[in-house]
C-alpha cells in the first residue's frame, strides 16, 4: 500500500512543478526551426518563444507562428528564438499544420498576442495550456 501511496504523491506532485525557464527549456532541433534564423545585426530585434509541458496535448508539436506565418514546431519544454525586424509583431501559436496522425493539424484554432519590439530588443513568450492554448508574455 506505501508504495501505492508514495507514487500517487509524486505523481500529483510533479503537476504542480514549475515551467521551466528559458535557461531550463531544450532549443527546439533546427529541422523544426523553419525560418527567421538569421539574424540582421544591428537591424533586428529576438522573440524567444518556450513551450511549457502539457500533459493534455500529449506529444504533439505545436506550430508558432509570427505575422501569421508558420516559423517552427515546438513539443513540450522547447524554445526558439527568432529574428524579427522591428515595429508591431504578432506571435501565435495554434495545432501544428504539418502534424499527422492524431497530431495532425485539423484545428483552425490559434491563439495570438500583438507586441511592438525596437531594434536590438528581446522579448520572451511562452505557450501554455491552461485549461486551453494560450500564449503570453513572460519574464522567466
Amino acid at each position: 500500500m506505501r508504495p501505492l501511496i508514495t507514487a500517487a504523491a509524486i505523481a500529483m506532485l510533479s503537476g504542480c512543478a514549475a515551467p521551466p525557464t528559458v535557461g531550463e527549456a531544450v532549443p527546439a532541433p533546427g529541422n523544426r526551426l523553419l525560418t527567421m534564423q538569421t539574424e540582421d545585426h544591428g537591424k533586428d530585434a529576438a522573440v524567444t518563444v518556450v513551450r511549457e509541458s502539457a500533459i493534455q496535448a500529449g506529444h504533439c508539436f505545436f506550430g508558432v507562428f509570427i505575422d501569421g506565418k508558420l516559423v517552427a514546431r515546438l513539443d513540450n519544454n522547447e524554445k526558439a528564438t527568432f529574428h524579427v525586424k522591428p515595429g508591431r509583431r504578432l506571435v501565435g501559436v495554434g495545432s501544428d499544420p504539418q502534424g499527422v496522425g492524431p497530431c495532425s493539424g485539423n484545428s483552425q484554432y490559434k491563439r495570438e498576442v500583438a507586441t511592438w519590439i525596437e531594434v536590438g530588443e528581446r522579448q520572451t513568450f511562452r505557450i501554455a495550456f491552461q485549461p486551453m492554448l494560450d500564449i503570453r508574455p513572460s519574464s522567466y
